[in-house]
């Protein structure tokens, strides 16, 4: 009997009731919904709708506009007012999805009214970033900047660390856009500033990443591509796939500047399957543009004119007009390429009409910006003045009632003050204490690892000078046997040619064993030349594939952090040839004026990484305790199956 068919059928049948499970739980949940909301009342019903219409908002836009306006009028019924801003907002966001911009103004314009007037600082700035947004995509890019900066202002009253470095980082993509790019690149340090001194991981990659960017529109390739390595690591760590597509694609397009098209290719064929899974339509119509660049600089005219399509078809769907500006260029291109002048002239033309369409969509913008700006600065004017009747609502109450409450506060003010000098004192001698210890620590573990330093040294000089004549009198005590060869039987010939084998073999074993301990290179030649030699000498045994890179080091560094670096790759290298079973090592050193960053990575077995925490291996641990003495930090990226990264990070500014 044929066993193929029913394995066949069984996997079906798994497949299928996997994806019938799944499609299930959603229905479930869905239906759930629509049960609890027939009989559901007040906020409840609100709560349901909205639930619903955040369920269908992107896959059936229509039917989640149905459950907003529910909410909406369920709000209105019941005079709900936080409720109405969650409704209009939530119109908005459904209209902007299907790109009704003059709908989603109008709404948003709604939301940002009540906000105003029950002055909620958090909706008022969510809003206006919503707004900003919707400019940007519109070309309006001075009305962008106007919302960001009043988005910035709001969340800096709040003092909301993350919101104002994605306010600074919203306010430099408009000026990346304007060509200001010493601007854009102000505020994209500001908010990277922010990320490392408040540890917003959230911050760090997408600064990075957007500092790469500006470098790259200004053709300075080498330090862009520096930003984005660095921004790629923090993406990886974090899982930031969104960002990751968007460096793979900015990489491709600094080599398609530097016309290296095959090399561009390569990474743009990365983002491409990035944005796939992550459905990003905008940046697959950026990617596919771009690649048609390629091919088309390549002479490469029909495959140019395939992706050119697919550039056109990704813009139509999401209507981002910018792009299909650019795509309809690009078509007119490789139809004057191939001389077919009369079809160029008809794209070309296509290209200006969705400008003018542009032109058109901005104008009708700037009255509902007009209508913001309007509301704003009356809102701003109305909480001016109720401020000012309070302070004078105040001062009459004070000075009814100066005495009694001038007492009330002098009194706490003593107590306060009396209070705040004593912890004040407490916290300075704890602090104090700590930063003791701390120093006293950190003195002790470099004194341990500069004796260690030394007690190496002293053992590879005592080795090299000692060991080694003794190793040559005995070496030449030999040889003269060997000098007398006439006199000497079969057997001890051979016994005398063993013997020199033998110290050959102990020279070279003592002066591999010497220059472990205290690297005669390094000394000379610096760290740099120093490794690159170490792995010179890995790749010379034929078993693995060595490739070494390094960028930025134009000088030397002081002999201990050269040292301590050293022994660090040493390990990890070590850890790479006994453990890792892998076929090719890569080794990458950066140094910039912060910092300097070293990658080691091989193609082996790799490891679970949370299995390091209970593990024995001293090697490891030596690695951390190393590092963590320098004020570095050591990461690693490693999975059973697919290799291993180390990356250290060493700051040079502390």
């Amino acid at each position: 009997m044929n066993k193929y068919p029913i394995l066949l059928i069984l996997v079906f049948l798994v497949v299928f009731g996997s994806c019938y499970t799944a499609f299930s739980q959603d229905d479930a949940y869905v239906s759930s919904l629509k049960r609890e909301l027939k009989h559901a009342e007040g906020k409840h019903r609100i709560d349901v709708s909205n639930n619903l219409c955040r369920y269908y908002m992107y896959s059936e836009p229509d039917i989640a506009l149905y459950y907003a306006h529910l909410s909406l009028n369920e709000a209105y019924k019941n005079s709900f007012i936080n409720e109405k801003i969650t409704a209009y907002n939530l119109l908005g966001i459904v209209y902007n999805s299907e790109n009704h911009f003059d709908s989603s103004f109008i709404n948003f314009n709604k939301s940002i009214k009540i906000a105003y007037f029950l002055r909620d600082t958090v909706q008022i700035a969510s809003i206006l970033n919503n707004i900003g947004f919707i400019n940007f995509r519109l070309c309006n890019y001075q009305e962008a900047l106007t919302n960001f900066y009043q988005s910035l202002n709001y969340y800096e009253h709040i003092n909301d660390k993350s919101q104002i470095g994605s306010s600074y980082n919203n306010i430099g993509l408009i000026y990346n856009e304007l060509k200001e790019y010493d601007k854009a690149l102000k505020f994209y340090r500001m908010a990277l500033q922010l990320g490392k001194s408040e540890k917003k991981a959230s911050l760090l990659g997408p600064s990075m990443t957007n500092i790469g960017f500006v470098y790259s529109r200004r053709g300075e390739s080498r330090k862009a591509l520096l930003y984005l390595d660095s921004a790629l690591v923090y993406c990886k760590k974090y899982k930031d796939k969104y960002n990751e597509a968007k460096i793979y694609k900015e990489i491709g397009i600094i080599y398609l500047t530097n016309k290296a098209y095959n090399r561009a290719l390569e990474f743009l064929k990365i983002s491409e399957n990035e944005n796939k899974k992550l459905k990003n339509s905008i940046e697959l119509a950026s990617v596919y543009e771009r690649q048609s660049e390629c091919f088309m600089a390549m002479n490469q005219l029909d495959k140019a004119m395939e992706l050119a399509n697919k550039s056109l078809k990704y813009s139509s769907v999401v209507v981002y007009k910018k792009y299909l500006v650019r795509a309809y260029k690009n078509i007119s291109k490789i139809y004057e390429k191939k001389h077919d002048f009369q079809r160029a002239l008809l794209y070309y033309r296509k290209s200006i009409e969705t400008n003018d369409e542009i032109l058109d969509q901005q104008k009708i913008s700037i009255i509902y910006n007009m209508q913001l700006q309007q509301e704003t600065d009356k809102n701003a004017n109305q909480i001016a003045e109720l401020n000012r009747q309070k302070q004078i609502q105040s001062l009459v109450i004070s000075k009814q009632n100066w005495q009694i409450t001038g007492l009330v506060i002098l009194f706490l003010l003593t107590i306060i003050i009396l209070y705040v000098i004593y912890k004040n004192k407490k916290h300075k001698q704890e602090i104090k204490l700590e930063s003791a210890i701390h120093n006293l620590k950190e003195q002790r573990a470099r004194e341990v690892l500069e004796a260690e330093n030394r007690e190496r040294k002293r053992i590879g000089e005592e080795l090299h000078e000692s060991l080694s004549q003794i190793l040559l009198l005995a070496k030449l005590t030999v040889s003269s046997l060997k000098i007398k060869d006439h006199y000497l039987t079969i057997k001890q010939k051979e016994i005398v040619g063993n013997s020199i084998n033998l110290l050959n073999t102990a020279f070279d074993e003592l002066r591999n064993i010497s220059h472990n301990l205290t690297p005669f290179l390094l000394k000379e030649k610096g760290l740099v030349e120093c490794i690159e030699d170490m792995l010179h000498k890995i790749g010379k045994t034929n078993h693995w594939i060595v490739n070494f890179e390094d960028i930025g080091f134009d000088e030397r560094l002081n002999n201990f952090l050269e040292t301590t670096l050293y022994r660090v790759v040493q390990e990890i290298t070590n850890n790479i040839i006994r453990h890792a079973e892998a076929s090719e090592i890569n080794c990458q050193m950066i140094k910039t004026e912060k910092e300097l960053t070293i990658m080691m990575e091989d193609n082996g077995k790799g490891f679970d990484v949370n299995k390091l925490k209970t593990a024995d291996g001293i090697g490891i641990h030596n690695i951390y305790s190393r590092v963590e003495n320098l004020n570095g930090t050591v990461l690693i990226d490693s999975a059973l199956g697919r290799g291993t990264i180390f990356t250290i990070i060493i700051p040079l500014n502390t």
